[in-house]
Formats: structure tokens, C-alpha cells, sequence
């Protein structure tokens, strides 16, 4: 089963439950604001984000924690900052059976799934 991660107040989140829903493609939504993940959900996703890309260091919610985006190399720094601010990952995050399929999203990404 897929699982999208955002906040539903993110345009690019309902782009991307749009492009789902219209590809006819089953989904979990989980609102990562009111369903907090655990210490354990983050750090599961942060191994798996080889290319940095979990963390959006242009975000306000990231510039308010004043963290070093050079600091980010592990997965116990980017697991502390997103169970600091949650709002700080990369939106949307879409899984399947725990594994990241994608990290953001734009037009057509989701066409092959």
C-alpha cells in the first residue's frame, strides 16, 4: 500500500493526491501535523534518503530551528530535526510498504507507478 506524508494545506501535496487519485492509484494519506511519526518513522526514512533531499533547507520551518545544513550528514541529525519540526521534511513523501518511492513532486512524476 502507498502512503503519502504532508500537510494538506500544501499545494504540492494536493497536486500529488490529485495525480493519485486520478491514476486510480490506492493511498494512505498521513497528515504529518496531526499523526505525528515516531523517532523510529523518521529515523526509518532518513536511512533511506541517500541524496539528501528528506529535509527542505529552504523551508521557514527549517531557518526557524537555526540548524547547519551542512550538519545533516546523519541520520540521527536529520531524524532530531524533523521530530523537532516536522513541517521541515520535503513534501510530499510517498512510500510503499515503508520504502520511498518518491520525495517531492512534480507534474508526471507519478505516471509509471
Amino acid at each position: 500500500m502507498y502512503c503519502l506524508y504532508g500537510i494538506p494545506n500544501c499545494s504540492t501535496v494536493k497536486k500529488a493526491r490529485v495525480a493519485l487519485e486520478e491514476l486510480g492509484i490506492e493511498f494512505k494519506f498521513r497528515d504529518i501535523r496531526k499523526e505525528d511519526l515516531s523517532r523510529k518513522e523518521w529515523e526509518a526514512l532518513a536511512k533511506q534518503d541517500a541524496e539528501g533531499k528528506l529535509i527542505n533547507t529552504k523551508s521557514p520551518s527549517f531557518r526557524k530551528l537555526e540548524v547547519d545544513k551542512e550538519s545533516l550528514t546523519s541520520i540521527k541529525a536529520k531524524s532530531d530535526v524533523l521530530v523537532q519540526s516536522p513541517t521541515a521534511m520535503k513534501r510530499p513523501v510517498l512510500t510503499k510498504n515503508d520504502k520511498i518511492i518518491s520525495i517531492g513532486y512534480k507534474d508526471g512524476d507519478f505516471e509509471s507507478l
